[in-house]
């Protein structure tokens, strides 16, 4: 189960808590939250802390996002793995 919690706001940013498991099933929501306040100019944060597992689209889209400029706080060494662009 995936939950999406707005933990701060400011004028100008937005942090986005995501905890538990990230799946294709819920990439639709997930997506829609992200693009709602990057089309409303202001920058983003996600909080990773809570991030429990990442399919491989989620993965994708995380990156995505990363390239977009969306910060990413609170990662564990195991989702900083997973979001390396290169296999070791």
């Amino acid at each position: 189960m995936l939950r999406i919690t707005r933990a701060n706001a400011n004028g100008t940013s937005e942090s986005l808590r995501v905890e538990g498991r990230l799946t294709h099933a819920d990439l639709p929501r997930f997506q829609e939250s992200c693009t709602r306040l990057l089309q409303g100019g202001r920058q983003l944060c996600l909080d990773l802390s809570g991030l429990q597992f990442a399919d491989s689209e989620a993965v994708a889209t995380l990156r995505a996002l990363r390239r977009r400029g969306v910060a990413f706080e609170g990662v564990s060494g195991f989702v900083e793995a997973l979001l390396a662009d290169s296999i070791l």
